[in-house]
């Protein structure tokens, strides 16, 4: 009798470790399902900068959202044009198309790097007094910077 309980039992421990694994597995599956759980909405930024109706192809475009202390930047390629692919969240960001950043020296001598000239009207530069905004809403987002003197 006591090796026909054993083989009783066993196939019921056999299927209780099944009905477990199964469980586990199920709830990793739906947890790995729910994405990061963030649902804050967010999009991505193109656009192109254009200077007296040209496509202005020198720097980049920043924006900056000081509600939220968080901003991002892309280069203008040669037509102007622009794509800031990291998501932003949802809201309203300030606009700037600021010179390209200085080239590292190409000596020891630093002054030997000629300084970075650039023809962006300076109101453009910053955030604050460009009078550009963009409102980031869910998806992608487009923006036309129509420079002037």
């Amino acid at each position: 009798m006591v090796d026909v309980t054993a083989k009783e039992e066993r196939p019921r421990t056999r299927g209780h470790r099944r009905r477990w694994f199964s469980l586990a597995l199920t709830c990793l599956v739906l947890a790995g399902c729910g994405g990061s759980g963030d649902a804050t909405p967010s999009g991505t930024l193109t656009g192109k900068v254009t200077l007296n109706g040209q496509p202005f192809s020198e720097g980049q475009v920043s924006v900056y959202s000081p509600e939220r202390g968080i901003g991002a930047s892309a280069p203008l390629d040669a037509q102007g044009q622009f794509t800031i692919g990291e998501r932003l969240p949802a809201g309203t960001y300030g606009v700037a198309v600021v010179p390209p950043p200085e080239p590292p020296p190409q000596d020891e001598n630093p002054a030997s790097a000629p300084p970075v000239t650039s023809n962006i009207p300076q109101k453009y530069r910053d955030h604050q007094t460009s009078g550009i905004t963009v409102e980031i809403k869910e998806g992608k987002n487009e923006l036309e910077i129509q420079m002037t003197p």
